[in-house]
């Protein structure tokens, strides 16, 4: 059984998105380097990002403002 999926994505504002099937967390790395966790996304909804023509677009309406998020410091400066 799969608990996780990396995903990269072909956006400008997007680099990758790590998905936990059984937290629903949903990880959002920016192309700037910063690291968001939404939670509680449910699994048809990380599915319908991946598949969204523009990921950054469908972000910012479906899942922004929807679901807690919380930033995650990157310590790897």
């Amino acid at each position: 059984m799969i608990t996780e999926q990396y995903s990269t994505v072909g956006s400008t504002t997007i680099k990758s998105a790590l998905y936990n099937f059984i937290t629903g967390s949903l990880k959002i790395t920016f192309s700037s380097g910063a690291m968001y966790e939404y939670s509680n996304v449910p699994s048809e909804i990380y599915d319908d990002f991946c598949k969204a023509e523009s990921q950054g677009k469908f972000l910012n309406e479906k899942i922004k403002g929807t679901y807690n998020y919380s930033k995650i410091e990157n310590n790897d400066k």
